[in-house]
């Protein structure tokens, strides 16, 4: 069984369970590819479900099965928020705290999102393994740490974006691309090729695919941006391409 069968498996067995009785089941953390995906499987099969990460812009996000009321189910999801507390929070970064925590051992579909900015530190983490890193995990680079669960409503800083205007010959895939990461039209198209560019979340091969406004570009090693708009032209007939690019 392929990695997408296993996995398309794994989301119809949470639509038996609660098809057969089970009030609600819950996932592991998906990746914002996944959470595409499981929505699809779940749309397909009529079945009620949820994507919930703990804060509204979570990119990383549980699944859950549920017929309950959304604003009921929210709360249900098996989710902690874990503060982390530092002497120089603002020298910690999204990295640093993946990594410690990899290596206490913990699986990355236990982790949900991670944000280290503005001198907020959090962690959305699967539930039962809370406690453990709260006992656990007192060092994040080379600073001492103390982790504390968060509880009842808490604001989750944004992300911090850089505004962008570039021109680009069409809005091809390929050209997009060669414009965001500032490489040759066939760089961009050896990426493409090999997989390592995805629009809103999935994996993109075709170099000719169209880009619109409102879509989400990830180009692996390079960044993540979002396309506000793509109205405007140059006199040169170049297209105008408003973006925001993830610091």
């Amino acid at each position: 069984m392929n990695e997408q069968n296993y996995f398309g498996g794994k989301i119809h067995d949470l639509i038996r369970r609660e098809a057969h009785g089970e009030e609600m089941v819950f996932s592991s953390f998906l990746t914002a590819e996944e959470g595409e995906t499981a929505a699809s499987i779940c749309k397909n099969a009529g079945a009620p479900y949820l994507l919930y990460g703990g804060f509204d812009h979570a990119e990383r996000k549980m699944l859950g099965v549920s017929s309950m009321e959304h604003t009921l189910l929210k709360p249900c999801f098996p989710i902690a928020m874990l503060s982390i507390e530092a002497y120089r929070p603002e020298l910690i970064s999204n990295r640093d705290i993946l990594g410690a925590v990899m290596a206490t051992g913990v699986r990355r579909d236990c982790l949900g999102d991670i944000v280290a900015r503005k001198g907020v530190l959090l962690m959305v983490v699967a539930a039962h393994i809370a406690p453990f890193l709260i006992e656990n995990l007192s060092k994040i680079g080379n600073q001492h740490v103390r982790l504390n669960e968060v509880y009842g409503e808490i604001h989750v800083p944004e992300p911090e974006y850089q505004s962008l205007r570039l021109t680009v010959a069409s809005m091809r895939l390929d050209a997009v691309v060669a414009a965001l990461a500032k490489i040759s039209r066939d760089q961009a198209c050896q990426m493409i090729e090999a997989g390592s560019i995805s629009v809103n979340h999935i994996p993109v091969v075709k170099k000719t695919k169209e880009i619109f406004g409102g879509d989400r570009v990830v180009i692996r090693g390079k960044g993540k941006w979002i396309l506000d708009s793509c109205d405007g032209t140059t006199k040169k007939g170049r297209i105008v391409l408003e973006c925001k690019k993830y610091i």
